[in-house]
């Protein structure tokens, strides 16, 4: 596989990924907003939860290449 391919599926996945944390945010937040954070803090919750799935798979993947 080349580069420019892991890289492309790298950026599908990332967007894919975003997408759904896009999707469950509402209920999500709400649930977070429940244990008493506000929303803000909520979404940031979710979108570094999201990021971190991202970057260990973006690692496994990367690591098993090479």
């Amino acid at each position: 596989m080349g580069r420019k391919s892991v890289l492309l599926g790298f950026a599908l996945f990332g967007y894919v990924l975003g997408f759904l944390a896009w999707l469950v945010r509402t209920p999500v937040a709400k649930f977070i907003a429940s244990i008493g954070l506000n929303q803000d803090i909520s979404g940031a919750i979710l979108a570094g939860f999201a990021g971190g799935i991202l970057m260990v798979i973006t690692v496994l993947v990367w690591s098993a290449v090479d």
